[in-house]
């Protein structure tokens, strides 16, 4: 039986990284940048005004109030016509670029329009500088602003826009192959009657690994039976990844393992001490990445989330491959008793200036239920046996916890 570091460690260092591809900049969200992103402009392109209100001189507002002209007016999208002289300002809009003589810009509120607006008496003081992005204060032309491995998500599209990068260059999506086994699964639109369960493992690993860049494809429910999953797995591993639930223990029905090592797949490892989930194979067939996840549900969801998600994103790239790990306090007991890495459900909040950890009442690895209404992982190394309220935890972030 492997370590969880270990088993990672393993599964990272055989992730092969795939190539890259151009996609329009509109079909990009999600992937990842293969290569750094350099900017054809400066940002921004002049010096720009922060504020509606008036271009003027700061050494003009020794007292105050102070009137001065109004000599012209630009707005965004305008070069400027007239320069700022002594005793003059410029009427300019949010984002117009600052006249010429003009030292600062006076937020419209600190003013006040005189004579139908050919003047303006300014109320409040204004210092050099203040109001006025100059040009190429956020980037300069030829800087880099996005690092290959970057995820894109909608703020990285703004300034992949803004950059010009109408085709992006990204890590091409892994295909992944799904296979459920099981005599006991049925889909999801029959009824199940007794002795069977619907298809959810099957369902939740796609939308993981979609969730992870992955292109996914079912290759539905095989049966307890060595041939068939033999014909079943033959057709999943010419994918990037094949991942097949289910089979893997050590029961008389449990055919993968076997099933793999006949077709030529390199099993890397078939146990990992962890809690849910211990029995995990991995390997390998060429550049195709096998994972045998475990059958129960909530066990082949968060085995995915540790070691099958950081592959997926490894193969493209990534920086950042695996979730957030942070210290909470609990807010209950928890206890540990398999001897291994255990991995429990946990509602995790912020709360008084601290991030405070609810235990979910989990039934075990079959209580997807529970599991769903978890955003967080509390993890208790194999010698620590409980925690109590109040003591702090290591805790893998699986969703948003400022926003629950």
């Amino acid at each position: 039986m492997i370590s969880v570091d270990d088993a990672l460690s393993m599964v990272l260092a055989n992730a092969p990284r795939l190539p890259s591809e151009d996609v329009a900049l509109a079909d990009a969200l999600g992937r990842v940048l293969a290569s750094d992103v350099a900017s054809d402009v400066a940002m921004p392109p002049f010096d720009r005004s922060a504020m509606d209100g008036y271009a003027l001189r700061a050494e003009d507002l020794s007292a105050l109030p102070t009137v001065l002209h109004v000599v012209g007016q630009v707005r965004a999208g305008e070069v400027p016509r007239g320069t700022v002289g002594p005793g003059q300002a410029i009427q300019i809009m949010t984002g117009a670029p600052v006249p010429a003589g003009a030292t600062a810009v006076q937020q419209v509120e600190k003013t006040r329009g005189l004579d139908g607006g050919r003047r303006v008496e300014i109320v409040a003081p204004v210092e050099a500088g203040a109001n006025i992005a100059p040009c190429g204060s956020e980037v300069r032309e030829g800087d880099v602003v996005l690092a290959q491995g970057t995820v894109v998500t909608p703020a990285v599209t703004a300034v992949l826009a803004a950059v010009g990068a109408a085709r992006v260059t990204v890590s091409r999506r892994p295909r992944v192959k799904v296979l459920v086994t099981g005599d006991e699964l049925v889909e999801v639109t029959e009824k199940p009657v007794a002795g069977q369960i619907r298809n959810s493992n099957g369902y939740a690993v796609m939308a993981h690994a979609r969730l992870a860049g992955a292109e996914v494809e079912s290759l539905g429910v095989g049966p307890d039976e060595a041939e068939r999953i033999a014909v079943a797995v033959e057709g999943g591993l010419d994918a990037d990844v094949f991942l097949v639930s289910g089979g893997v223990s050590e029961g008389l029905y449990d055919f993968v393992e076997p099933v793999l090592l006949r077709l030529g797949v390199e099993l890397l490892f078939t146990k990992v001490a962890i809690k849910p989930g211990a029995p995990l194979v991995f390997g390998r067939r060429g550049r195709a990445l096998v994972f045998g996840l475990p059958g129960n549900p909530v066990s082949a969801q968060v085995t995915f989330e540790l070691f099958v998600r950081p592959a997926l994103l490894r193969m493209q790239g990534a920086t950042a491959v695996s979730r957030p790990t942070v210290e909470v306090e609990i807010a209950a007991r928890v206890k540990n008793r398999s001897g291994r890495r255990a991995h429990s459900p946990a509602s995790v909040k912020w709360e008084a200036g601290r991030l405070l950890a609810h235990p979910l009442r989990s039934l075990g690895s079959a209580d997807i239920v529970a599991h769903a209404k978890a955003n967080a992982l509390l993890v208790m190394e194999a010698d620590r046996l409980h925690a109590e309220a109040g003591e702090r935890l290591p805790a893998v972030l699986l969703g948003d916890v400022l926003s629950s």
